[in-house]
Protein backbone atom coordinates (compact mmCIF):
# COMPACT_ATOMS: atom_id res chain seq x y z
CA UNK A 1 0.00 0.00 0.00
CA UNK A 2 1.56 3.38 -0.84
CA UNK A 3 1.55 5.93 2.00
CA UNK A 4 3.78 8.45 0.15
CA UNK A 5 5.09 9.16 -3.00
CA UNK A 6 7.51 12.01 -5.11
CA UNK A 7 9.73 11.80 -7.54
CA UNK A 8 12.33 12.13 -4.94
CA UNK A 9 10.94 9.79 -2.03
CA UNK A 10 8.56 7.18 -1.48
CA UNK A 11 6.49 5.40 1.96
CA UNK A 12 4.92 1.89 0.93
CA UNK A 13 3.32 -0.36 3.88
CA UNK A 14 4.30 -3.90 3.36
CA UNK A 15 1.12 -5.37 4.91
CA UNK A 16 2.23 -9.46 4.49
CA UNK A 17 5.86 -7.86 6.19
CA UNK A 18 4.03 -5.48 8.54
CA UNK A 19 6.62 -3.43 7.87
CA UNK A 20 7.36 0.12 6.42
CA UNK A 21 9.54 0.17 3.67
CA UNK A 22 10.76 4.18 2.92
CA UNK A 23 12.83 4.24 -0.50
CA UNK A 24 14.96 7.39 -1.52
CA UNK A 25 15.76 8.51 -5.30
CA UNK A 26 18.75 9.90 -6.57
CA UNK A 27 17.04 12.58 -7.07
CA UNK A 28 16.39 13.49 -2.81
CA UNK A 29 14.54 16.39 -1.82
CA UNK A 30 15.20 17.25 1.69
CA UNK A 31 11.68 18.61 2.51
CA UNK A 32 10.10 15.64 0.98
CA UNK A 33 11.72 13.60 2.52
CA UNK A 34 10.91 14.95 5.89
CA UNK A 35 7.37 15.21 4.78
CA UNK A 36 7.56 11.58 3.75
CA UNK A 37 8.89 10.36 6.99
CA UNK A 38 6.40 12.35 9.33
CA UNK A 39 3.77 10.86 6.74
CA UNK A 40 5.36 7.52 7.39
CA UNK A 41 5.02 8.05 11.38
CA UNK A 42 1.46 9.35 11.30
CA UNK A 43 1.11 5.81 9.48
CA UNK A 44 2.92 3.52 11.50
CA UNK A 45 1.24 4.98 15.05
CA UNK A 46 -2.60 4.46 13.77
CA UNK A 47 -1.23 0.81 12.79
CA UNK A 48 1.21 0.29 15.14
CA UNK A 49 4.23 -0.95 12.84
CA UNK A 50 7.41 -1.15 14.78
CA UNK A 51 9.61 -2.74 11.61
CA UNK A 52 11.07 -0.07 8.97
CA UNK A 53 13.12 -0.57 5.94
CA UNK A 54 15.32 2.57 4.64
CA UNK A 55 16.75 2.08 1.37
CA UNK A 56 19.36 4.55 0.73
CA UNK A 57 21.24 2.74 -1.71
CA UNK A 58 20.92 5.16 -4.57
CA UNK A 59 21.99 8.17 -3.10
CA UNK A 60 24.84 6.48 -1.10
CA UNK A 61 23.76 8.02 2.07
CA UNK A 62 22.23 10.96 3.74
CA UNK A 63 23.45 14.70 3.76
CA UNK A 64 24.30 15.74 7.14
CA UNK A 65 20.93 17.87 7.03
CA UNK A 66 19.04 15.16 6.88
CA UNK A 67 20.97 12.88 8.98
CA UNK A 68 20.83 15.34 11.66
CA UNK A 69 16.89 16.16 11.53
CA UNK A 70 16.89 12.21 11.79
CA UNK A 71 18.24 11.87 14.85
CA UNK A 72 17.66 15.45 16.72
CA UNK A 73 13.68 15.11 15.40
CA UNK A 74 12.36 12.14 14.20
CA UNK A 75 13.82 9.48 16.23
CA UNK A 76 12.69 10.96 18.90
CA UNK A 77 9.24 11.78 17.31
CA UNK A 78 8.68 7.79 16.69
CA UNK A 79 10.47 6.88 20.19
CA UNK A 80 7.24 8.90 21.57
CA UNK A 81 4.78 7.84 19.17
CA UNK A 82 5.89 4.08 18.78
CA UNK A 83 7.59 3.54 22.30
CA UNK A 84 10.07 1.16 22.26
CA UNK A 85 11.18 -2.40 19.90
CA UNK A 86 11.23 -0.76 17.16
CA UNK A 87 13.24 -1.74 14.24
CA UNK A 88 15.31 0.21 11.63
CA UNK A 89 16.75 -1.90 8.78
CA UNK A 90 18.82 1.17 6.81
CA UNK A 91 20.50 0.31 3.40
CA UNK A 92 23.52 2.53 2.08
CA UNK A 93 25.26 1.97 -0.94
CA UNK A 94 28.71 -0.60 -0.73
CA UNK A 95 31.06 2.27 -1.08
CA UNK A 96 28.64 3.93 2.14
CA UNK A 97 28.92 1.38 3.91
CA UNK A 98 32.94 0.26 3.64
CA UNK A 99 33.35 3.76 4.45
CA UNK A 100 30.55 3.45 7.71
CA UNK A 101 32.54 0.75 8.18
CA UNK A 102 36.15 2.18 8.29
CA UNK A 103 35.11 4.86 10.54
CA UNK A 104 32.94 2.78 12.91
CA UNK A 105 33.56 -0.74 12.77
CA UNK A 106 30.84 -3.27 12.57
CA UNK A 107 29.45 -2.87 15.51
CA UNK A 108 29.25 0.61 14.99
CA UNK A 109 26.68 -0.30 12.39
CA UNK A 110 24.33 -1.15 14.77
CA UNK A 111 22.43 0.72 17.69
CA UNK A 112 20.71 -0.63 20.79
CA UNK A 113 18.30 1.07 23.08
CA UNK A 114 14.92 0.01 24.26
CA UNK A 115 13.27 2.28 21.59
CA UNK A 116 14.93 1.51 18.27
CA UNK A 117 17.30 -1.05 17.39
CA UNK A 118 18.67 -0.26 14.33
CA UNK A 119 21.43 -2.15 12.04
CA UNK A 120 23.46 -0.53 8.37
CA UNK A 121 23.30 -2.65 5.61
CA UNK A 122 24.73 -3.06 2.37
CA UNK A 123 22.32 -5.70 0.87
CA UNK A 124 18.76 -5.31 0.42
CA UNK A 125 18.30 -8.97 1.45
CA UNK A 126 20.57 -9.26 4.34
CA UNK A 127 18.79 -6.09 5.40
CA UNK A 128 14.85 -8.26 4.71
CA UNK A 129 16.63 -11.23 6.71
CA UNK A 130 17.11 -9.59 9.66
CA UNK A 131 13.95 -7.46 9.97
CA UNK A 132 12.07 -11.02 9.17
CA UNK A 133 14.28 -13.15 11.56
CA UNK A 134 16.33 -11.35 13.95
CA UNK A 135 14.06 -8.45 14.95
CA UNK A 136 11.48 -10.14 15.78
CA UNK A 137 13.69 -12.86 18.03
CA UNK A 138 15.01 -9.59 19.77
CA UNK A 139 11.78 -8.75 21.64
CA UNK A 140 10.45 -12.33 22.33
Amino acid sequence: MLIYNTESFSVKYDSQQNWLHLYCSEKLHAGKFKEGLVSALDYAEQKQIKRWLLDFRVIGSLDEQEEVWLQGYFYPLLMGALGTNNFVAVVVSEKCYDALLLEAGKFGLRSYNSFIIMHTFCHLEDAVDWLNKDAVSLVR
